[in-house]
């Protein structure tokens, strides 16, 4: 089955800004959203750090969270405001055209140091999954 899938971890809030998360992270994101921009406005302020791979979801995870490890310390004191949501997103489309045959297309699962990690900075875990068979 060709999935179409991606992960990534985010800082969401509606009045910290992603210039500020950066600042007060220290790492740059891959993307940002803006409170109040674009066509249709975001619901929030967002910094994100996305994978977008051909692999599994399991590899996907872990590599961001190899990524944030750096910024471990800092991102726990961050998210210890309360106006900051931390979230570990993935994304699937199952049968999309433009997905990768995944060996393993149902199914994976996280190593106790992500599952560590991810409690520590006290992310939220979304996954949103869709059929486009």
């Amino acid at each position: 089955m060709r999935t179409l899938q991606f992960s990534y971890f985010a800082l969401k809030s509606t009045t910290t800004s992603a210039a500020e998360m950066t600042a007060r992270i220290g790492a740059e994101p891959d993307e940002v959203l803006v409170l109040g921009s674009r066509g249709a406005p975001p619901h929030c302020h967002a910094w994100k750090i996305v994978r977008r791979r051909a692999e599994s979801v399991d590899d996907q995870i872990q590599h961001l969270v190899e990524r944030l490890t750096p910024v471990h310390a800092a991102l726990v004191e961050l998210v210890n405001d309360p106006a900051i949501i931390p979230i570990m997103q993935v994304v699937r489309y199952f049968g999309h055209e433009d997905g990768f045959e995944d060996p393993r297309p149902l199914g994976w699962g996280l190593s106790p140091e992500v599952l560590a990690f991810l409690t520590a900075v006290k992310a939220h875990l979304d996954v949103d999954e869709y059929d486009w068979s």
